[in-house]
């Protein structure tokens, strides 16, 4: 549970954060806070060990402190009993006993403030007419190389005819002798001497001339 107080109309330069028992309360640094477990406490603590008026935060003008407000079971730091102790940063203190007394983290609030005197480069009139001038750099487009798509080459389709095989009949296997041995008979020509060709020559002048006597004759 968080629970805020509210600040005072002109409002806090350094207010002071303080955390315990899963709460969250905001001190002014006009205010000087009472904690403790009395009814009329800035910061109201019922348990054991914690007195009626038991510690004192305030803002000197520097900075913020915690003091002890002579309590019965005292206020602790780092395991040692204290008085008061600044509270330049985060602080965590333990009111009634040393381990076991109730934490407190005290946490300084620095208001972060802007000097509305000083002028930005938003409400500089110069610096708005030179950005209309200013014309805007466009990177050039990045140009990609397309690599064609490889297209795969279709199997051909065209039906093909189917062999046949025709057996050889007779009349083939006749006119195949007969082409070898014809083949065989021009062989044996071509090897025949000039001899032989002379020979053949005579006796075929001589059957010719007889042939033309016994013509004459009858």
């Amino acid at each position: 549970m968080t629970r805020t107080r509210e600040r005072t109309p002109r409002g806090s330069e350094v207010p002071l954060q303080v955390t315990y028992q899963g709460k969250v309360d905001v001190v002014d640094d006009d205010v000087t806070a009472l904690i403790g477990s009395d009814a009329a406490s800035t910061i109201r603590i019922v348990r054991p060990g914690i007195s009626r008026r038991h510690a004192v935060v305030s803002y000197d003008g520097t900075g913020w402190k915690i003091e002890d407000a002579g309590s019965r079971n005292g206020t602790f730091k780092d395991g040692q009993r204290v008085q008061i102790v600044a509270i330049d940063e985060p602080t965590t203190v333990y009111l009634g006993h040393p381990t076991d007394g109730e934490a407190i983290t005290l946490a300084p609030e620095v208001a972060t403030e802007t000097d509305e005197s000083m002028p930005t480069m938003d409400d500089d009139p110069i610096q708005a007419e030179v950005d209309e001038f200013v014309l805007p750099t466009t990177p050039p487009p990045v140009v990609v190389a397309s690599t064609p798509p490889v297209v795969a080459e279709e199997p051909d389709s065209t039906p093909q005819a189917p062999r046949v095989s025709v057996a050889p009949t007779a009349s083939d296997v006749e006119i195949a002798a007969l082409t070898k041995a014809l083949r065989d008979q021009i062989s044996a020509v071509k090897g025949l001497t000039w001899s032989v060709w002379a020979m053949i020559a005579v006796t075929a002048a001589l059957a010719v001339m007889t042939l033309f006597v016994g013509v004459l004759g009858s």
